[in-house]
């Protein structure tokens, strides 16, 4: 099948790299796992698989959303919830203490939370002791971007990783968000840009 675009820095025993997003109902997690599915098989090489879990479909309730990634010549035989992700967006601050967000993080997992506190509160309330925790605040760079904060997430997720490419998820987003919501492309690619650049 030919081979990757790029190479995955890291990967579990069976070959994934995998993410988790866990966020509440609203917050757009749900389409950002499948963006995140769709951008590893069209514009990364991988082979891709992408699904999420949720209780009622009601604003405010638990969603997790799960991506797989991995070597084109691999398949993807599982569809398990992920345990133990590689890369892990937590949406909401607001999910410390009520579900076990944390679950599974390690010293390999970077974990994203949106959030406007100070990295060593966040730690803290979210009890992590392990991997490398990344703040941004994206309901603040959504406002003045004029997107949602799922964009903000994307961008700062994909900068945290060190090696998924801005470009090609602004391309993603333009083949998909782009042709169903127009008038909202500028301001959703902004959104990405300004999540990626809220990462030094």
């Amino acid at each position: 099948m030919g081979t990757p675009k790029i190479q995955l820095p890291i990967t579990n025993q069976y070959g994934f790299y995998e993410i988790r997003l866990e966020s509440i109902g609203g917050l757009g997690a749900n389409l950002s796992g499948k963006i995140l599915g769709e951008l590893g098989a069209v514009y990364l090489g991988f082979n891709s698989s992408s699904f999420a879990s949720y209780g009622s479909e009601k604003r405010g309730t638990p969603v997790k959303a799960f991506i797989r990634w991995c070597d084109p010549n691999q398949e993807i035989r599982i569809n398990s919830p992920i345990e133990t992700p590689h890369l892990l967006g937590i949406f909401h601050e607001r999910l410390a203490g009520k579900i076990p967000v944390m679950q599974g993080v390690g010293p390999d997992t970077i974990v994203v939370v949106n959030t406007d506190e100070e990295p060593d509160a966040i730690r803290d309330r979210f009890k992590m002791h392990a991997g490398t925790l990344v703040c941004v605040d994206a309901l603040r760079l959504a406002t003045e971007a004029k997107t949602r904060a799922n964009m903000i997430m994307l961008g700062a997720m994909a900068k945290a990783s060190g090696f998924i490419p801005l470009e090609e998820l602004k391309k993603m987003v333009e083949d998909t968000l782009g042709k169903k919501y127009p008038a909202l492309l500028p301001a959703n690619l902004n959104g990405l840009e300004k999540g990626n650049n809220s990462i030094i």
